[in-house]
């Protein structure tokens, strides 16, 4: 199905209009009961006479006479008659009575032979219209043929899905389609009144222009054209309430992002497929110290991150040849979702910046602040060191299980002792391979046993402590203490071989 714009309306609109008033002329000429696409075999008539009285019709001599349909319900039949004859005949009166004396007018049709005479008497107007030179059989065919084009065209702009009328110049609707009939006059009154002065001939006026809507909380939208043709003008009228609605939606939904950027700490940048600066927060001012005015100035995204280096806002780049190449590659792996980096700033902050693509090739840089989180991390990441490093000096093994019973860390003297090292393992040393080594290296089946069982029931309620070794050979103290939170600790202090043997007790 072919799509009508405003364009082809307007032009169709005309074509009816010019078409109409033909078939019109011809049926006032002939006098020959051509009713739109029919034309009876009658003798020519050269004239026709109409007699007026006070601007109403009493009688006439055409034998088959169709006057336009009344436009509203005081319109007279002399009004009718003069949109009837106007197309040809432009300086009609208009009223009966303005006539002072007899008048004789040519038609302005480019037809030659056309003449309307009008005779005032004391009560009656006797119109004559005239048809010296009547067209041949030819003529009379390409008009019918025309007419035959005119109702196609015609029967197309009456179903058009938008309403189409032409007013007078005193706005009155001299003809409407269906679209346009089933609006209400209030509405029709409203359009015409805010469209104000008919618009120059040849410069469409369009406007859009709202209605009230009585028991709707919103008022209806068209997009209304005007043009200003020789037959009157032309109005379309094109419903647009949907697209309104929507763009308020729309533009609701932005201003609630937009208060939700601006209470975000997180820096954030649009930027459009054409790369140009299309949105920012305030969250972006404080952490860049860019300048309001130059970011809405929208610059381009090359020239957002020179600024950013220029203002030492991001690491400067180690060959500044390929900095633009490296943007690009930036920008690029950002539209794939993919971008993401930490910036170390000489200021000593340290920024992570995050690209994200969005619909229609535009790409989104978030900028976020994660120096205190970087600073926690150091001073923890110190601590452990630390503690690792005193641990290490300690002649005593140390190692922590968690609650999993997986073996959380140990010091250098344990892994001398029993031979493990979790930095070289793959896997996670288990509470059994920690007892394993223990036995293996200080053999006693029911000390280790019961460590276990009560360590894997969550059972240790007391420490345990107890010699192991080998009779004879090289001992140690074994310490198992309950850190809470289901953390154990398992400690192993190396004695002398001439110790081995004795016990706690004996070493009070």
């Amino acid at each position: 199905m072919v799509n009508l714009t405003l364009s082809n309306f307007a032009l169709l609109g005309s074509l009816v209009v010019v078409f109409s008033f033909a078939v019109l002329w011809l049926i006032g000429v002939f006098g020959s009961g051509l009713n739109r696409a029919k034309v009876s075999a009658q003798p020519f008539t050269p004239s026709n006479s109409f007699l007026f009285r006070d601007n109403s019709l009493i009688d006439h001599d055409a034998q088959s006479l169709i006057l336009p349909e009344a436009g509203r319900e005081d319109e007279s039949d002399w009004q009718r008659m003069r949109r009837w004859l106007g197309f040809r005949f432009s300086d009609l009166p208009d009223s009966l009575d303005d006539l002072t004396g007899d008048l004789t007018l040519a038609s302005n049709d480019g037809v030659p032979g056309g003449r309307l005479d009008l005779a005032p008497g004391k009560t009656l107007v006797r119109l004559t219209l005239t048809q010296d030179r009547p067209p041949d059989s030819a003529n009379l065919h390409e008009t019918m043929r025309h007419l035959h084009l005119l109702e196609g065209h015609s029967d197309a702009l009456l179903a058009a899905p938008i309403p189409v009328w032409i007013s007078d110049d005193a706005n009155r609707v001299i003809w409407e389609n269906d679209a346009s009939k089933a609006l209400s006059d209030d509405h029709k009154e409203q359009m015409t009144h805010t469209l104000g002065r008919p618009p120059v001939s040849g410069e469409p006026v369009s406007m859009r222009v709202s209605l009230e809507n009585p028991g709707e909380t919103s008022d209806l939208w068209y997009d209304l054209r005007a043009t200003n043709t020789a037959k009157g003008v032309v109005h379309y009228a094109l419903d647009i309430t949907r697209i309104i609605r929507a763009e308020t939606i729309q533009r609701e939904f932005v201003q609630t992002l937009t208060k939700t950027f601006a209470n975000l700490t997180t820096g954030l940048v649009v930027f459009d497929r054409n790369s140009s600066l299309a949105l920012f927060n305030p969250a972006l001012l404080d952490l860049t110290s860019l300048a309001p005015d130059y970011l809405s100035a929208r610059p381009s995204l090359i020239s957002f991150f020179d600024t950013l280096r220029d203002r030492q806002v991001m690491p400067e780049p180690k060959n500044y040849a390929s900095w633009r190449s490296q943007i690009n590659d930036m920008v690029k792996t950002a539209a794939d979702g993919l971008y993401q980096e930490v910036w170390s700033l000489p200021t000593g902050q340290t920024y992570r910046v995050t690209g994200r693509p969005h619909p229609d090739g535009a790409v989104a840089f978030l900028f976020e602040d994660i120096s205190v989180e970087i600073l926690a991390t150091r001073r923890h990441r110190m601590q452990m060191d630390l503690r690792q490093t005193v641990m290490d000096q300690l002649n005593e093994g140390v190692a922590v299980l968690s609650s999993e019973n997986t073996l959380m860390f140990c010091n250098k003297t344990l892994s001398a002792l029993l031979g493990i090292d979790p930095d070289v393992s793959f896997a996670e040393i288990t509470l059994q391979d920690i007892l394993k080594a223990c036995h293996s290296r200080y053999p006693d089946a029911g000390l280790w046993a019961e460590i276990e069982e009560k360590i894997t029931r969550k059972s240790l309620s007391a420490p345990i402590v107890d010699t192991v070794g080998r009779p004879g050979g090289d001992g140690a103290t074994c310490r198992v203490v309950s850190l809470g939170g289901g953390l154990t600790m398992i400690c192993l202090a190396q004695i002398a071989p001439e110790f081995s043997s004795t016990t706690p007790a004996d070493m009070t």
